[in-house]
């Protein structure tokens, strides 16, 4: 067992540097992982319940939230050997996001409603990008270049089409011309995939064992699925008609789904990213247990077994707060609240017996394996569980606020360790990066400025920030609109990417942690 004197506890160690079980030091860890809430959550207590009491915090953690969001994104683009890994995720993603971004401010007042056979052809449309970015970086991905161009020339001809469609004025919906592209593209894929398997000339692709990706699935499935949506788009319009209802789809609804969409997936990637970090340690105190781990699937537990609780006690508790946060939903929101009321003599009681079934469970896999001996994994358990708890005794509006703190401040410093130790030294390729971080502190200020400060500028001047100032405005509307969708659509290519780009079973990851 490793001792550690007063000294080392307060020194920030080397980034090869090993510390028994700890992923930086036991100071870092605890201050940015277990107990990273406490440092906000104090002093928004000590302070008044109206946000103007504690505007500070909240600016901090907004602040710190959005650059927490474009923290990693340096480490994807100005290293080619990562970015080379994934061409289509760490581009095409983004574009098409960028795209909806441009258009979303103008879509989100505009009146147009797309007819049933559109919808059902952005649906296709959805499920080629999916079939191209399951793929990417595996055996079974589609070379960049043939990417480019079958997938930019059959939408290219499909944009065509539909301009002279609608031009013309003829009885036709132009959204065919998209379902075409997505059958086309989508069955040229896998054509090509079967042709390059028989003749044994796979991809090009990194190797395996960077690679998170599906090994192709069954031949021509998107392509049948997309069939299948031309099927429902022709059946779909005459209902409707039968039963008198109006056909279409509101582009402008499709924008407020994307914004549920971002929020649903913002809880799963905040406990997962929880969970990320205990299997962090994992991997550390595997080597101090003989090899042996506490599986995942109590770790999940563990972080996620609040959430049925939180519903069925906090949502009826502060039904005003819901309601007035998630006005969205305002039409369902205090029915779905009503039923939850109806049932707590019995959910109560179930999701408290949950919660306390999954920490036995999990401390009785952790003395299995470790003998309650791993402190950064008994010391995050116990943060993450204080945390939850804080939700049932203190204002939950707070306790939001010092959520998100926590989860910037885990992800941050997680990338900076992280690249602390990958270009501590000159790599065979010279990525950008590595130079970058030749010196530091000026390449952290100027993230911190661009993506912290700056942003914040422009979302809260005028309002939060010199009151009373002129708001910056940009096409026609303010900035703080337009970075509400950057929000959005932003937050969208944080949790996808996070999502594969820091796996614990990756070489690159491990060797790095």
């Amino acid at each position: 067992m490793q001792h550690l004197g007063l000294r080392d506890v307060f020194r920030v160690p080397g980034p090869d540097a090993k510390v028994e079980g700890w992923h930086v030091s036991p100071l870092i860890d605890l201050s940015a992982y277990s107990l990273s809430w406490v440092w906000v959550l104090v002093p928004l207590l000590l302070l008044g319940p109206a946000r103007a009491d504690y505007l500070f915090w909240y600016l901090l953690t907004i602040g710190l939230t959005d650059l927490h969001r474009h923290f990693g994104l340096p480490y994807v683009y100005l290293d080619s050997q990562v970015r080379g890994r994934y061409p289509a995720r760490f581009w095409l993603f983004p574009a098409v996001l960028l795209l909806a971004w441009a258009a979303s401010p103008y879509l989100a007042h505009s009146k147009l409603v797309l007819s049933p056979v559109g919808a059902c052809a952005l649906a296709g449309l959805l499920v080629l990008l999916v079939q191209i970015l399951r793929r990417d970086g595996g055996e079974a991905g589609v070379p960049t270049s043939e990417l480019t161009t079958v997938l930019g020339g059959a939408l290219s001809a499909a944009l065509l089409l539909d301009v002279c469609t609608r031009s013309l004025r003829l009885e036709f919906d132009g959204a065919w011309w998209w379902f075409g592209a997505a059958l086309f593209t989508s069955t040229w894929f896998d054509s090509q995939r079967i042709r390059r398997a028989a003749a044994d000339t796979p991809a090009a692709v990194p190797p395996k064992e960077q690679a998170i990706a599906s090994l192709g699935g069954p031949r021509f499935a998107a392509s049948m699925l997309i069939v299948a949506l031309m099927g429902l788009a022709l059946v779909i319009r005459p209902y409707l008609e039968r039963h008198q209802v109006e056909p279409g789809v509101p582009v402008e609804q499709l924008v407020a789904v994307l914004g549920v969409i971002a929020a649903l997936w913002n809880f799963w990637h905040v406990y997962m990213q929880k969970y990320g970090i205990m299997r962090l340690y994992n991997a550390k105190a595997r080597a101090l247990a003989g090899g042996g781990e506490v599986p995942g699937w109590n770790d999940r537990a563990l972080v996620l077994c609040w959430l049925p609780l939180y519903f069925a006690y906090l949502g009826p508790l502060y039904r005003e707060i819901a309601v007035d946060y998630f006005d969205d939903a305002a039409t369902v929101l205090p029915g779905f609240i009503d039923l939850l009321e109806q049932i707590m003599p019995v959910s109560l009681p179930v999701t408290i017996a949950f919660v306390v079934i999954v920490h036995a469970l999990w401390l009785r896999a952790e003395f299995r394996v470790n003998r309650l001996r791993s402190a950064p994994r008994l010391l995050m358990a116990i943060g993450t569980t204080g945390l939850a708890v804080c939700f049932f005794v203190f204002d939950p509006v707070k306790v939001y606020l010092a959520f998100a703190f926590s989860h910037a401040v885990e992800y941050c410093v997680f990338v900076w360790a992280y690249q602390r130790k990958r270009y501590q030294s000159p790599l065979a390729h010279e990525p950008v990066l590595g130079r970058l971080l030749r010196r530091p502190l000026w390449f952290y200020l100027g993230m911190i400025l661009a993506f912290g400060v700056a942003l914040l500028l422009l979302k809260y001047w005028g309002r939060w920030i010199m009151p009373g100032a002129e708001r910056p405005e940009l096409f026609g509307y303010r900035a703080a609109y337009w970075l509400g969708f950057w929000g959005v659509y932003q937050s969208l290519v944080h949790f996808y990417f996070d999502g594969f780009l820091w796996k614990m079973r990756l070489p690159s990851v491990r060797a790095n942690i």
